[in-house]
């Protein structure tokens, strides 16, 4: 079965965290990218050790681009 919703709201989510980083937006790029995470954009049945490197990659990309956003809005010291 294929994972066509799971895969649309990840590409949203994702291309909207971008947006938000182009635009220097840390915290909503870090709310928008962290839901992206949450939609499995591949099998979201298969379990982590089975999935594809190139997969785990992706993924973990996404998740260093979420870190990234969080050290950024906390650095910029928005809550002083």
């Amino acid at each position: 079965m294929k994972n066509t919703f799971g895969r649309g709201l990840h590409l949203l989510f994702v291309f909207v965290g971008v947006f938000h980083i182009i635009q220097k937006d840390w915290g909503q790029a870090l709310i928008y990218l962290g839901l992206g995470l949450a939609f499995d954009p591949f099998t979201p049945t298969q379990a982590w050790n089975n999935k594809p490197l190139w997969q785990k990659t992706v993924l973990l990309s996404e998740l260093i681009l979420v870190l990234v956003s969080g050290v950024l809005l906390f650095s910029t010291s928005h809550f002083n």
